[in-house]
C-alpha cells in the first residue's frame, strides 16, 4: 500500500489534530506512522462492526456505500457527513446505518488502500471522517442505548502497556465501596480490551495512565473506543492526567480527573445528565 508523505488535501479531524498540536507543544512530533496506525485503528473497528444483510438489501445499498466511500475519500469537507445525515432524516435505522451503510464504505476504502488506490494522506482523512461522523452520532446512539435509567455502573481499565494497575484499581474500589458496580480490566492487550470493553455496552468507561510514554495508546485506545462503542463518554485520569489535565482533551476523553475524587464527582454528575436525559424522554 502507498507509503507516501504527500501534503494532506484538508486539515486534519479532531482527534488527531489536536493530539498533534499537544505533541508539538511539547517538543515531540506526531510521526505518519501513527497517523497511519490511528487509520487503521478506526478501518478495523469499523469494519468488525460490520453486519451481513440480505442479498436484496445489499444490492440496494451497495451504490449507496460506493458514493459515501469517494465522499469520505474527496477533497469536500462535509459531503460524506451529509450523505449520512441525508440517510438518518430519510428514515435509515440507526444499526443500518452504522453497521452495513459506514461500515461498508469503511471495508471499501480499506480495500482501495491495500490496493493502492487511495493514498495515505486520504485515507486518514476519511478515517477521521468516520470517526467525526460517529461522534456527531453519539446522541443517536446513546438514546437507543438507554431505554431505562441507568445504573452506577462503568468499566474501568488501565491503558496497554501500562505496567502499574494499582491506581486503577484503587479507583474502582473506592467507587465499589460507594455503591457503584465496577468492572476492572487491566494487564490486557489493546485488541483484547476494545472488544471486552465493547461486549458489555457501557455508557461510562474510566481509563488510567500513567506517564506521557503512554500518550499515543491512549489516543489510540480511545479512538478505538468511541468507533466500537459509538455511545461511550471517557473519562480519563491517572498520573498522566495529574502532571497535565489537558491531556484530555487532545486525546479526545470526554473529561480528565486529577484524583479519585476529582473522578467520582466527574462520574456522578455524568450519571445523574443520563437519568435527566431519559427521564426528559419519558
Amino acid at each position: 500500500m502507498s507509503e507516501d508523505h504527500a501534503v494532506f488535501p484538508g486539515p486534519l479531524v479532531p482527534p488527531v489534530a489536536r493530539a498533534r498540536d499537544y505533541l508539538e507543544r511539547r517538543g515531540q512530533d506526531l510521526p505518519i506512522a501513527a497517523l497511519r496506525l490511528l487509520a487503521r485503528e478506526v478501518i478495523l473497528r469499523v469494519s468488525r462492526a460490520a453486519m451481513p444483510v440480505g442479498p436484496n438489501a445489499e444490492v440496494l445499498l451497495r451504490s449507496e456505500t460506493d458514493l459515501l466511500c469517494d465522499a469520505l475519500l474527496s477533497r469536500d469537507e462535509t459531503a460524506a457527513a451529509d450523505l449520512v445525515r441525508a440517510a438518518r432524516l430519510g428514515g435509515m435505522p440507526t444499526d443500518t446505518l452504522y453497521h452495513v451503510y459506514i461500515a461498508g464504505a469503511v471495508r471499501q476504502f480499506g480495500d482501495r488502500w491495500d490496493r493502492d488506490e487511495a493514498t495515505s494522506a486520504q485515507i486518514i482523512l476519511g478515517a477521521g471522517r468516520v470517526y467525526a461522523i460517529l461522534r456527531e452520532l453519539r446522541t443517536v446512539f446513546l438514546s437507543e442505548r438507554l431505554v431505562a435509567p441507568p445504573g452506577a455502573e462503568a468499566v474501568f481499565a488501565s491503558v496497554p502497556g501500562e505496567v502499574h494497575a494499582i491506581g486503577v484499581t484503587i479507583a474502582a474500589d473506592t467507587m465499589r465501596r460507594r455503591g457503584w458496580d465496577i468492572a476492572l480490566r487491566s494487564g490486557l492487550g489493546h485488541g483484547e480490551l476494545v472488544e471486552e470493553i465493547a461486549a458489555r455496552k457501557p455508557v461510562m468507561v474510566g481509563l488510567s495512565a500513567t506517564s506521557a510514554a503512554s500518550t499515543l495508546a491512549t489516543a489510540r485506545l480511545i479512538v478505538a473506543l468511541r468507533v466500537r462503542c459509538p455511545q461511550v463518554w471517557i473519562l480519563l485520569g491517572g498520573g498522566l492526567v495529574a502532571a497535565d489535565p489537558e491531556v484530555a482533551h487532545a486525546v479526545d476523553a470526554d473529561a480528565g480527573a486529577v484524583d479519585i475524587e476529582d473522578g467520582a464527582a466527574q462520574l456522578a454528575a455524568h450519571l445523574a445528565e443520563l437519568n435527566r436525559l431519559v427521564g426528559a424522554r419519558g
